[in-house]
């Protein structure tokens, strides 16, 4: 029985979308590829893939969420297990065949049910897990070259590297929603890492600190100026910075394609950041 429509974004976790198909439209700005049918099917396929990775997730902490998260579909008896299930699976298989390299997206799929089902056992290796398949992504636009660029080599090492250093101090920072406790400092040290790491890779994609590197530093001051106002962090202040930085990976995007001179693909993205916030106010984004 398929779930009614408010259930099922909520499963897919639909704010978060936006990111996955952002991510591709940046790496093909920095690879200089204009979005054709390669392009868009690369972006599908990013979505398809991170979606899957939600539903299953959920599938996978099914018990667990029914004590810990039971504001989520499966433990409200809104969505059926085995159709979770199948969806993931589905949306999985949907992606490989979108490709135009199935196997790359192949590996994705894999490293998907690693994490979902297996490596994030680890908070290590599960972040690392997430760190490697967001670069990915955002590499993916690679497999539309015949020739790369010494420049674009570059751009996507120092773009991507950073990408996983976000994802993977984002990832630490969700499973302390989950904590009872937490230090502060180690929050905070947590929260500075992926907006400095986006600037340092601005800065050194742009080789310069205008544009792209300067009007980050608007939104990291703001993010800033909030977290010196939380008193006690607990979950739903943790929760809050989440959705703060799940929001900025498209602001990462949208300001390499600025760096890289492509201010229409930076618009677009940045413009999508509107959507995907108002969703988020009704369905969580972790």
């Amino acid at each position: 029985m398929v779930p009614a429509t408010l259930p099922l974004l909520r499963l897919l976790r639909a704010g978060t979308l936006f990111s996955p198909a952002a991510d591709v439209v940046a790496g093909l700005c920095l690879g200089g590829v204009g979005l054709a049918l390669g392009g868009a099917k690369l972006a599908l396929a990013g979505v398809c893939t991170y979606a899957a990775g939600m539903v299953l997730n959920d599938f996978a902490d099914r018990k667990v969420d029914a004590e810990l998260r039971r504001e989520r579909p499966i433990p409200r008896g809104e969505v059926q297990p085995a159709f979770a299930l199948v969806l993931g699976a589905a949306l999985l298989a949907l992606a490989v065949l979108l490709s135009p390299s199935p196997a790359y997206h192949g590996v994705l799929a894999a490293l998907v049910l690693g994490y979902d089902f297996v490596l994030k056992r680890s908070i290590l290796t599960g972040a690392i897990t997430m760190g490697v398949l967001r670069a990915m992504n955002l590499c993916s636009p690679l497999l539309l070259l015949d020739d790369v660029p010494e420049v674009v080599r570059y751009r996507f090492l120092v773009a991507a590297s950073a990408y996983f250093a976000y994802i993977v101090a984002v990832t630490f920072l969700g499973h302390l929603e989950d904590e009872q406790k937490v230090r502060a400092r180690t929050v905070q040290a947590l929260q500075v890492a992926p907006p400095v790491a986006a600037l340092a890779a601005l800065i050194a994609v742009q080789g310069a600190l205008w544009p792209a590197p300067a009007i980050a530093m608007i939104p990291v001051l703001a993010f800033s100026g909030r977290n010196k106002r939380v008193r006690e962090w607990d979950q739903a202040a943790i929760r809050g910075s989440m959705t703060w930085l799940l929001l900025g990976t498209m602001l990462y995007t949208s300001l390499l394609c600025v760096a890289v001179g492509n201010h229409v693909a930076g618009a677009a993205i940045a413009l999508a950041i509107v959507p995907a916030r108002r969703i988020a106010r009704t369905i969580s984004l972790t």
